[in-house]
């Protein structure tokens, strides 16, 4: 099993810098980090199946009152409420800004049909009974960022929404297809059918959710950082893909002092491991050993 001190050993000799006369043990950690998240994202290796839940908390940016994001619950009329809890009602996720008794109807976002509201989210605080709501996002989307694994979350393969005793495969569309598919009408809810990925980290759900539901998502996540400090914590990457860390590390710090004929051969060797993992964990795989499915 690898871990800082195993790398450091195995780029030091690459580099014929045992003794560290040209690269300081700090600096190969930092190009050793640098590949680990490298490799990660050229093969997905670290996955993980991150639990969550949609409508799902907003991000920290977006509350009001220093109040801690949290999982919204579905809104209920004239129920007692305390400030900075979190509700969704249709599509829209709301915070309390004060207490008191929810209103005996559900708010009125979306809505074009009386002058007091419009079809935007609203951008004050307004009544809800004797408490007041404040917007603070939407129940269609899910940012990386509030995820278990954070911002280390990378991609998203697939993901799975639990409803009663089944767990359903959700469909997946690029941005302008879902876009034009589900999202065309303010007020279309029901149960999540599909899903996709908006920018560098969100995930869109549609039709927007009617009520919470669970979710399995698959995700590729970068590496924590290894560090000096715990050089002798074991790596979550696993054999065989850290034998291309050592690589991409040398390359790197080839590339650094210029010597950019040795960096290229590093690069070179690099994409040539990453290649041969590769092969090796797929033809490992059998399909199925009966001649039909399950």
């Amino acid at each position: 099993m690898a871990t800082l001190s195993s790398y450091l050993t195995e780029v030091e000799r690459l580099l014929h810098d045992a003794n560290n006369n040209f690269y300081s043990q700090t600096q190969l950690t930092d190009y050793i980090n640098s590949a680990r998240e490298r490799l990660v994202r050229d093969t997905g290796c670290l996955r993980t199946i991150q639990i969550a839940q949609v409508p799902y908390k907003v991000p920290s940016s977006s509350v009001i009152n220093g109040a801690t994001p949290a999982n919204p619950t579905q809104w209920v009329a004239n129920t007692a409420v305390t400030i900075n809890t979190f509700v969704f009602s249709n599509i829209y996720i709301y915070q309390y800004a004060t207490g008191g008794t929810s209103g005996s109807s559900a708010p009125a976002y979306p809505n074009a049909t009386t002058s007091n509201y419009n079809n935007y989210p609203p951008s004050t605080p307004f009544a809800d009974g004797t408490a007041t709501l404040q917007y603070v996002g939407n129940c269609e989307n899910i940012y990386y960022s509030t995820l278990p694994q954070g911002s280390n979350t990378l991609d998203i393969i697939n993901i799975n929404l639990y409803w009663g005793n089944t767990r359903v495969p959700m469909d997946y569309l690029s941005w302008s297809d879902f876009n034009a598919r589900l999202r065309f009408w303010q007020n279309y809810i029901g149960r999540p059918l599909a899903f996709t990925i908006y920018g560098q980290g969100q995930i869109y759900f549609g039709p927007v959710p009617d009520q919470i539901y669970q979710l399995e998502i698959d995700t590729v996540v970068l590496p924590t950082a290894l560090n000096l400090n715990t050089a002798s914590t074991t790596d979550v990457i696993n054999d065989p893909y850290t034998v291309c860390v050592k690589f991409y590390a040398a390359y790197l710090a080839k590339f650094y002092e210029q010597s950019f004929g040795e960096a290229e051969i590093f690069k070179q060797q690099y994409d040539k491991q990453i290649a041969s993992v590769l092969n090796t964990v797929y033809t490992r795989r059998i399909p199925s050993v009966y001649s039909s499915p399950y």
